[in-house]
């Protein structure tokens, strides 16, 4: 007997399904016929809902967008975290999220989906530079923070933090490249934030991401920086 779902429970199943495969599998190594064999449902159905695999693969990172956009928002809202706090929980949120679904997001980033990356980056550097903005706000009206223009400090954090970051996933954690990354992204943040300086850094280490600072190294400029 043909079962019939609602329009957005199927959409959804073969979004999952895709998904699913693209992080055991990789993009490139997973075919249409993979998705409808593992959802259940004919190659057609496929195709009424997702003209090709790359939108399918389009409507995943619009997911991804969504998710990682509303828990930045949650995040500036929550009133019982500091500014510096909230940074460090969006660090946090945005480190798992993006090692969770490496696969993916590799490829986006990668560029190899060309308009996925233009899409990625436009709507993160615009729905995400206001929430920012007001937790720099924040820092700043409870003296952390030092900077007369916090909407283009937001733009700059960003910015830096995505090129400081880039490909950050693919080194190994206890290697020195990897730890002169996080020095150099706490370095330069918190001169994009006129806070004083190891305030980041310290934070970071108090909050459990690392024991001691010492295993991140000197923030201050001694490790060549």
């Amino acid at each position: 007997m043909r079962v019939t779902k609602d329009p957005e429970i199927r959409r959804k199943e073969l979004m999952d399904a895709a998904e699913k495969l693209f992080l055991e599998h990789g993009y490139e190594e997973t075919a249409v016929s993979d998705i409808v064999k593992k959802t259940g449902v004919a190659q057609g159905t496929f195709y009424y809902y997702f003209k090709s695999k790359e939108a399918i693969l389009d409507a995943i990172t619009d997911k991804y967008l969504d998710i990682l956009i509303e828990r930045m928002e949650n995040i500036a809202n929550q009133e019982n975290l500091t500014a510096i706090e909230k940074l460090l929980a969006i660090f946090e949120f945005t480190s798992s999220f993006t090692g969770d679904h490496k696969g993916i997001m590799d490829y986006i980033e990668e560029g190899r989906c060309a308009h996925l990356q233009i899409k990625f980056n436009q709507r993160i550097s615009s729905e995400t530079i206001k929430p920012t903005a007001r937790i720099i706000q924040q820092g700043i009206e409870e003296g952390v923070f030092n900077t007369k223009y916090p909407e283009e400090a937001s733009r700059a954090y960003m910015g830096v933090t995505a090129l400081i970051l880039q490909g950050v996933n693919d080194l190994d954690l206890n290697s020195p490249e990897f730890m002169r990354r996080f020095m150099a992204l706490f370095y330069y943040i918190e001169r994009i934030l006129g806070t004083e300086s190891g305030a980041i850094i310290n934070t970071f280490c108090e909050k459990g991401f690392y024991k001691s600072s010492s295993q991140i190294g000197d923030i201050n400029g001694n490790n060549g920086l």
